[in-house]
């Protein structure tokens, strides 16, 4: 943890007089250097150790352009977000991303109940269908063999 300005100024190879612009470009040179995915170092101890100075060093130089600018009549700049900041965005995102799930879940429930049903529609209506088709089949069969003819000749006499 960085506890001075001088501290962080060293790490990032600058003298006590060194600038806002100044820590910036250095700031970039060393993270283009530095940073993990460059170097192919698993390590990633410096470029968080820079990371962490250069944080150190805007929070403080924000500090004072803070107090600053409320003398001059300005309202402050936003200050940085705090650890329990963060841990209330991913309480949000949390619960925020099972809502998303259950509504999810809840429309594949409806979806599938919606198949079944037009599924077992059309299997009535299959069936029905078939019925009719059955029942064709046997009046014409009927009447092929001259059934139809005695049955109703019974029933007028």
């Amino acid at each position: 943890m960085i506890k001075t300005r001088t501290e962080a100024l060293s790490i990032l190879g600058l003298g006590p007089d060194a600038g806002e612009q100044k820590i910036k470009s250095v700031y970039k040179e060393l993270v283009k250097k530095c940073h993990p995915d460059v170097t192919g170092v698993e390590d990633a101890s410096l470029y968080n150790r820079i990371t962490e100075a250069y944080q150190f060093l805007m929070t403080e130089s924000k500090g004072k352009a803070m107090t600053h600018s409320r003398v001059m009549g300005k309202t402050s700049s936003r200050k940085p977000a705090s650890s329990a900041d963060y841990e209330a965005f991913q309480k949000r995102a949390a619960r925020q991303k099972e809502r998303r799930k259950q509504e999810f879940e809840q429309k594949q429930k409806d979806y599938s109940a919606m198949y079944e049903k037009q599924e077992a529609d059309y299997r009535r209506a299959m069936d029905a269908i078939n019925a009719i088709r059955v029942a064709r089949a046997i009046e014409s069969m009927v009447r092929a063999n001259g059934l139809g003819k005695d049955s109703n000749d019974n029933i007028s006499e």
